[in-house]
């Protein structure tokens, strides 16, 4: 979990300043819970960024309740 998951996220997190925020959004909405695009000067995921992002979570075991 830890390389598998946690840290491709925090690299991707620590791209840019307000990644934080941008990646949590982006995470939202990969996962099916829109959360919309972040507020200026945030700025988005880019498109390679979102397609690394998915690709982290779709590779993730079904959360558990």
């Amino acid at each position: 979990m830890l390389r598998g998951f946690f840290l491709p996220y925090t690299e991707i997190r620590d791209r840019r300043p307000g990644y934080a925020v941008s990646i949590v959004k982006t995470g939202m909405t990969v996962t099916g819970q829109g959360a919309g695009p972040v507020r200026p000067p945030l700025t988005d995921l880019t498109a390679a960024e979102l397609a690394e992002l998915t690709a982290l979570v779709e590779r993730q075991p079904a959360a558990r309740a």
